[in-house]
């Protein structure tokens, strides 16, 4: 068991799997993620345009620092995208020198090995 997966509905906070009401009325995103990170609750993912990442239309939550779960607490293989910050899923050619990755949301390919040795 981990911390409670919510979702955000306009200004309030829901539980993603029961859809009970956490807590309401939050005047703005500062406000609802200082009480996310004082209780024990995870937002999804979200790249740097502020959309959610979505895998079958279903939000993913990242827990631990680079796990990424499932509503439903199945772990999938994802890295964000260093352009857009978007979901990168891992292509299906693999490579032991590499691991390529292409970008949901804008389309970009890279090697998150190479990305990581240039920075």
């Amino acid at each position: 068991m981990g911390p409670t997966k919510a979702i955000v509905k306009g200004h309030a906070l829901y539980e993603a799997l029961g859809g009970r009401l956490i807590k309401n009325r939050f005047t703005n995103r500062q406000d609802l993620e200082a009480y996310v990170n004082h209780h024990y609750l995870v937002l999804p993912v979200v790249d740097k345009q502020g959309r959610p990442w979505l895998l079958d239309g279903k939000p993913i939550y990242c827990l631990h620092g680079a796990h990424y779960e499932t509503i439903h607490d199945e772990r999938v293989q994802l890295v964000r995208c260093p352009d857009c910050g978007g979901m990168g899923i891992r292509t299906d050619e693999f490579a032991v020198e590499s691991d390529y990755i292409r970008c949901t949301a804008c389309g970009h390919e890279c090697d998150v090995r190479l990305e990581m040795m240039e920075t």
